[in-house]
């Protein structure tokens, strides 16, 4: 479901990023919940639970504990780490989020995205 979802999610920031100035705030929130929903995909592929609380900084966490234990790289997590970090200026700052840092946000989640889909794939073949 969570796999899914993201993928969803990834799909839609990739058409709302066709049309940057009307949905550059669609665009930034969806590479976070879309990164978010990998994450989850991630924990719970690796036989965990996902977190359940609002600190986002948990799943991090989290993911690289999942990382270390299933002897998977973590390369992929300094992306979720970047994106988690912009989750509360983009949902609740009063700044308008600039065309710069959503493309880079973007950047940032397709980067997870791959780094994520390649380990779903791999522990799927198991």
């Amino acid at each position: 479901m969570y796999h899914r979802r993201a993928s969803q999610l990834a799909d839609a920031m990739k058409l709302c990023g066709d049309d940057l100035p009307g949905y550059a705030s669609a665009v930034a929130l969806l590479a976070v919940h879309s990164a978010i929903s990998y994450s989850d995909a991630l924990l719970i592929g690796f036989g965990g639970t996902r977190p359940r609380g609002e600190n986002h900084g948990d799943a991090v966490a989290a993911l690289r504990r999942a990382c270390t234990k299933a002897r998977v790289d973590q390369n992929g997590i300094k992306h979720f780490q970047t994106l988690i970090s912009a989750k509360t200026d983009i949902s609740y700052g009063e700044k308008r989020v600039d065309d710069e840092t959503v493309n880079k946000l973007r950047t940032t989640a397709e980067r997870f995205q791959v780094w994520a889909e390649r380990i779903l794939k791999q522990r799927k073949g198991r």
